[in-house]
């Protein structure tokens, strides 16, 4: 079949159009699901916004689930509890302008009693001796502390498995290992990445802020959707020849 367009003429080639149809579907599929999120994480933004979304209380309710974390990545929060000191660690293998350290992380227990969310304190200065530990302090009373949420959504990379005991140092954070040590729920991947201003348990901070996270998966679907459009063009290309 052939179909003439002025001085060049398309050859229809089922081949063509049925690889040009997988990868137009493909990407079309790609691009909603992102689109998709986006609307999801712009909903739960607008509610914050609204007032219609506590975080502390959804957080007791236990409906602060990671897709919410995700969701609310880099917003800045409020939260009421106190510190439970005793599972406070050193996260290894932190740099701050040139010199090693380590970040102080301490779950924090919400002020409903039953839920617990991991805070980023900032950052120590480590010795040359390794095995020797910063002193740091800690206020256990109850306060409300002031953070950016962050979605930590990757454990990161470890040699072997922490094993059952209490590690005060650790190379990574692992949210699996940390529950297994905390008698109260963890909230999934959440960190609450201390203000700069609050200045009581707190230490150096310079948290980087990533783009907006309805932004970035608009784009990948802009993406997607470039990606189809330019799969039919290249398949027409492919059919179209020049009259003889």
């Amino acid at each position: 079949m052939q179909i003439p367009l002025g001085s060049y003429v398309l050859r229809v080639r089922p081949l063509v159009i049925l690889v040009v149809a997988v990868m137009v579907f493909g990407c079309l599929k790609l691009g909603m699901w992102q689109w998709h999120k986006a609307e999801q994480k712009q909903a739960i933004t607008h509610a914050l916004a609204d007032g219609r979304l506590n975080v502390l209380e959804r957080a007791a309710q236990g409906k602060l689930d990671e897709p919410h974390v995700e969701a609310l990545h880099t917003r800045t929060v409020k939260l009421s509890g106190h510190y439970l000191v005793e599972q406070s660690f050193f996260l290894d293998n932190q740099v701050e302008q040139g010199q090693a350290g380590f970040h102080v992380l301490t779950p924090f227990l919400l002020a409903d009693g039953h839920t617990v969310i991991l805070v980023n304190r900032g950052w120590v200065a480590g010795f040359a001796d390794h095995q020797q530990l910063p002193v740091v302090e800690t206020h256990t009373a109850e306060q409300t502390l002031t953070g950016m949420l962050w979605h930590q959504s990757k454990t990161g990379f470890q040699l072997g498995k922490p094993g059952t005991s209490w590690n005060k140092v650790q190379q990574v954070i692992d949210f699996e290992y940390l529950q297994q040590q905390l008698t109260y729920p963890l909230l999934p991947h959440a960190i609450l990445k201390l203000d700069p201003a609050v200045a009581q348990d707190g230490f150096v901070r310079h948290w980087d802020v990533p783009a907006g996270q309805v932004e970035k998966h608009l784009s990948y679907a802009y993406q997607w959707f470039g990606f189809a459009l330019a799969s039919i063009l290249i398949g027409v290309y492919q059919m179209l020849e020049k009259r003889q």
